[in-house]
């Protein structure tokens, strides 16, 4: 019986199956097609972190994002930068802050 995936998988999981002594179809995506995979992925990975919290789930989101940075020809230390940048003028989300709402208009 055949399983259809559609999906991205890692790489050596076409040799991995074919290895067990099954048979496998797959080829390689575009590159349009395989950003939308990448993102797809992310999405998929922190659903089965929520169900599984665990630090497998959590290498599966960063391999994912790397991914995806690669792709975009984006600089891994840029995007460190970035986050610190960002971290320093307005915080992190340790604090667990929920904000409820805030007024629209500035005070004089």
């Amino acid at each position: 019986m055949k399983i259809q995936f559609n999906k991205l998988v890692r790489d050596r999981i076409p040799a991995l199956i074919e290895e067990s002594g099954r048979t496998q179809r797959s080829r390689v995506m575009d590159e349009a097609e395989y950003r939308d995979a990448l993102l797809n992925k992310v999405v998929e990975e922190i659903e089965e972190f929520r169900l599984k919290e665990n630090e497998e789930e959590i290498a599966d989101i960063y391999e994912a994002l790397d991914c995806l940075v690669r792709l975009k020809g984006f600089e891994p230390m840029h995007i460190d930068y970035i986050q610190l940048v960002k971290r320093e003028a307005r915080g992190s989300y340790n604090d667990r802050i929920l904000l409820i709402e805030a007024d629209d208009t500035a005070r004089e």
